[in-house]
């Protein structure tokens, strides 16, 4: 998970869409392997990260030309990516200080197509899962909710803690598990449960209300604080930090369906230090499961055994979870102001594909079919900029100004029926704790005398290049939009309102 918030707003939440002009069809996407395997998912970016396997990958063929199609501002925060339907639809929450916290727009447009206060503000730890029957279903701090995708309520069932979006079973039942440690299978069609919660922490408890804000980097806190993946076997894998324990971890527990359907612990392995703010990523084929940790590493599991087949130290503790691509291509988040990178799995070991230093990775590079990465570029620190990355080199293809300040959320993909893909990324105002970290895995250094720096050689004037002539051209006019995007910032903050 990106971001968690609780009783105080963390800033405004900005909603860009980008329409990225490419002719990819005029079919739904076809879900990634997880789903196929899954047939309760619906066509589309249906999930949080796109699928049971929590990929972040859509297989339609990437668009590699940008086209601003809209953008929105809402009086909350936006904690998670959307979601979407082949009806063009976003589905998405919002923590607000009252009103609506669950939204459907219109894509093409923007516009609100229904919204709900049904659900209350902590809806917007989760995003909402859609199922082929056009349902929707999404938690808050009481209940898990069922709607129909025209907004209707359907059903609700009590739940003890705060879920972190949901998956589906492989024979089409929703399970979840909440932040303190509960795991429960649902029907979809009623809200009944098929069996008693699993309670990994036995007595553990919790009051509607109350503050989750460990959740939003995995401390102890939230024992359990991202999505968690479900292979088609159903292998339920999520992150959880034990109580009392030194280390965060991965656990897997298996569901099994029928007449008696049930949940047993698999396996578990505590190897994550300093917790982790990623959902566990499936690879292609399901034998794996990535996951990064707050000391800077990305790490491979067998999803039988819950061994470590290898680690990958890249430098700073992901703000959220990697993508893969179907070859083995592994994309971690940002935080931390850490680079844009790619890191193969190769079997035995991860190996570094490429790392654009010169890029600061805002958000989860999405990644799609085409050998494409869709990437937020926080430009000086600050400001976003969306970039169209070619995922065998890592060269820029294409770049688009979000005017997003901050760390965004996610990128959500779909195809409209007209031969556009939709870019959706939503930025949250945690980004301040967060730009005051120092990047994980680097030494300190000793207090002692600096030794004496040489002279630099002379250098030879540089003229700029075209695009840097540019940039430095257009400079003055982005300080002033950044002070006016600060200012307004400020100026929604200092609502007396927004803290009740």
């Amino acid at each position: 998970m990106k971001a968690a918030t609780s009783g105080a707003m963390r800033g405004a939440g900005l909603l860009p869409c980008v329409l990225l002009a490419a002719a990819c069809g005029s079919s739904s996407p076809s879900p990634g392997p997880a789903q196929d395997a899954i047939d309760a998912y619906g066509p589309g970016w249906s999930a949080v990260h796109a699928d049971a396997g929590n990929s972040d990958y859509s297989p339609v063929r990437g668009a590699r030309r940008l086209v601003a199609a809209w953008q929105r501002q809402f009086a909350g925060s936006i904690n998670l990516g959307p979601t979407s339907d082949e009806r063009g639809r976003l589905y998405l929450t919002l923590n607000s200080p009252a009103g609506c916290h669950l939204f459907a727009l219109d894509s093409a447009t923007g516009d609100t197509v229904w919204c709900s206060a049904a659900v209350d503000r902590f809806a917007s730890i989760s995003s909402p899962l859609l199922d082929r029957e056009g349902r929707l279903f999404v938690a808050d701090s009481r209940a898990m909710h069922a709607f129909t995708t025209d907004g209707e309520p359907l059903w609700q069932a009590p739940i003890v803690g705060v879920p972190l979006s949901a998956q589906f079973t492989p024979d089409g039942h929703l399970i979840f598990i909440t932040h303190i440690g509960r795991i429960y299978v649902l029907r979809r069609e009623d809200g009944r449960a098929l069996l008693p919660p699993l309670e990994l922490v036995p007595g553990a408890t919790y009051t509607p209300g109350e503050p989750v804000l460990a959740c939003a980097t995995g401390r102890p806190a939230c024992p359990s604080a991202n999505t968690p993946a479900i292979d088609p076997s159903g292998r339920f894998i999520f992150t959880f930090w034990t109580p009392g324990t030194a280390t965060s971890g991965l656990r897997a527990v298996q569901y099994r369906g029928g007449a008696q359907p049930s949940l047993t612990p698999l396996w578990t392995n505590e190897s994550l230090p300093g917790g982790s703010a990623s959902s566990p990523t499936l690879s292609a084929d399901g034998r794996r499961v990535y996951v990064t940790d707050n000391d800077g590493s990305l790490r491979a599991l067998s999803t039988a055994s819950g061994e470590e087949i290898w680690s990958f130290s890249f430098g700073y503790a992901a703000a959220g979870s990697p993508s893969r691509s179907p070859a083995g291509l592994v994309m971690p988040a940002g935080g931390g102001f850490g680079p844009v990178l790619a890191v193969w799995d190769r079997g035995d070991r991860g190996e570094l594909a490429w790392m654009q230093e010169g890029w600061t990775n805002g958000g989860i590079p999405t990644q799609a079919a085409g050998e494409l990465a869709y990437v937020t570029d926080l430009v000086g620190g600050v400001i976003n900029e969306l970039v169209v990355a070619d995922t065998r080199s890592g060269a820029e293809l294409e770049r688009h100004r979000l005017g997003l300040v901050g760390f965004t959320v996610g990128t959500t993909l779909g195809l409209d029926g007209t031969g556009k893909v939709d870019v959706v990324a939503g930025g949250y105002e945690d980004w301040e704790a967060k730009r005051r970290q120092p990047v994980a895995g680097k030494a300190k250094k000793e207090d002692k005398a600096p030794a004496p720096t040489p002279a630099p050689p002379p250098t030879k004037p540089t003229k700029l290049s075209y695009k840097d002539q540019r940039d430095f051209e257009l400079l003055p006019a982005r300080i002033e939009e950044l002070e006016a995007a600060i200012a307004k910032g400020e100026t929604i903050l200092s609502d007396p309102d927004l803290y009740t």
